[in-house]
């Protein structure tokens, strides 16, 4: 079955359909999740929530963009109102990240490990603007049409505000001596 004849079947409340949905981006949502809350248990909570919220609203989904579209969109605002509940905190050290793979320098790995849990830390400093952009843009790839859609801003907004990550970005790192 094609993607549009879930949304439709779904739209119409078949649970099924919803679930084969949602299935075809599930790794995704919990992935941009985890961009945005930094640990794995938020971005459980936070993908959970997500989905839930998609079933709620799929019947107002009206194919005027993509469904990944409508999808990030739904997941990046999800977790920014998470986190904007929630007061600072210092993200649960991962699991993965203690862990030594069995190819490489274990001290090479180490300092990689480090160096993304310090860059991600950076990140999070940034404002809730630039740190949607930077995720969309940079972390998931997405181009800069489909982050302006996701944000309801230009694609000229997304290139401005994603200079400007970048350079607040460059200077926090620089202030951390990361760089």
């Amino acid at each position: 079955m094609q993607e549009k004849e879930w949304i439709l079947k779904a739209q119409k409340g078949d649970g099924d359909a919803f679930c084969a949905l949602i299935g075809q981006y599930e790794n995704k949502i919990y992935n941009i999740a985890y961009k945005f809350m930094q640990n794995s248990f938020d971005a459980q909570d936070a993908a959970q929530d997500a989905i839930i919220k998609m079933y709620g609203s799929i019947r107002k989904f009206s194919f005027q963009s993509a469904f990944s579209t409508w999808m990030y969109r739904v997941v990046a605002n999800t977790c920014l109102d998470l986190l904007r509940r929630r007061k600072p905190s210092v993200p649960v050290e991962e699991y993965s990240d203690a862990v030594v793979s069995r190819e490489g320098n274990p001290a090479e790995q180490t300092e990689n490990n480090e160096l993304g849990r310090s860059i991600r830390a950076a990140v999070q400093e940034l404002s809730e603007k630039y740190r949607m952009v930077l995720i969309l843009k940079d972390m998931e790839g997405l181009k800069y049409e489909e982050v302006a859609e996701i944000l309801s801003i230009t694609p000229g907004t997304v290139k401005s505000r994603l200079f400007r990550a970048r350079e607040k970005l460059r200077k926090i790192l620089e202030e951390k001596q990361i760089v």
